[in-house]
């Protein structure tokens, strides 16, 4: 009796697990595009390929960007010219206004000369920097280590992002994933993100941690609504995960 009793008590002391279905996703995914317009030029990737941060992925066709650098560099060049020209006038202008052989109309004049060469020097350097950055934009470039999930255009294909930008490839982060599981309103109660949770995938248990619960049922039944629930994990080194895998998402009821 004395050693059930403890058995009682021991068991009482210890928290019960509750194993919830779940299945795998990716964590991070995202649409890639670009706000330039253009004619696609060149797609470097394929579709499961994996990628590093940086890489260019889509490009653009840059032909009229570089027309229009070398027109913004020279007219960049002439500005400069005219700018320091009406600055080496003005210095002129107001020693010979300090020695009284200017008036009053000469010298502002010629200030008015030196502010418009410098708002128009400051222009076509605002305008030369835009034109680099639409260079840019003419290349998509991968945010992250990840693999290509889908490819929406190919080359020859016009880009026009003039109201929307328009998906031109979809990127799943490398080595970061996520189970999805339903809970009842009970647990989802319960349960906030951050909390720790195992995650339980071809034999293995892995750590995760709740980064999601959903307010709006994703179902609904007899037995009530059920919520969405994710737990981010990191698969093991050579696992090679992908989505939809089934899962379990194991709770520590305290």
């Amino acid at each position: 009796m004395r050693v059930l009793l403890i058995l009682c008590l021991l068991l009482g002391g210890q928290s019960a697990a509750r194993d919830l279905q779940a299945v795998t996703d990716w964590r991070n995914r995202v649409e890639l595009s670009t706000v330039a317009s253009g004619m696609v030029s060149r797609v470097n990737v394929a579709i499961g390929e994996a990628v590093n941060r940086g890489s260019v992925l889509i490009e653009l066709d840059l032909r009229l960007n570089k027309a229009e650098l070398a027109a913004a560099k020279s007219r960049l060049e002439a500005a400069a010219q005219r700018n320091d020209e009406a600055r080496r006038e003005l210095d002129r202008s107001l020693e010979l206004y300090d020695r009284t052989m200017l008036s009053d109309h000469q010298r502002k004049q010629a200030e008015i000369e030196a502010a418009t060469a410098d708002a128009l020097y400051r222009e076509a350097q605002a305008k030369l920097a835009g034109i680099r950055l639409q260079r840019e934009y003419s290349r998509v470039t991968a945010p992250f280590d990840g693999i290509v999930e889908r490819i929406h255009v190919q080359p020859g294909q016009a880009v026009v992002n003039r109201f929307r930008a328009v998906p031109l490839l979809t990127l799943i982060e490398h080595g970061v994933m996520k189970a999805v599981a339903g809970v009842d309103e009970r647990t989802a109660a319960g349960l906030k993100p951050g909390t720790t949770v195992r995650i339980g995938i071809r034999g293995q248990w892995l750590d995760g941690k709740i980064s999601l619960l959903g307010i709006q049922p994703m179902a609904q039944d007899a037995e009530g609504a059920r919520y969405t629930m994710e737990a981010g994990f990191t698969p093991l080194q050579g696992m090679n995960l992908r989505a939809g895998e089934k899962a379990v998402m194991r709770l520590q009821d305290e």
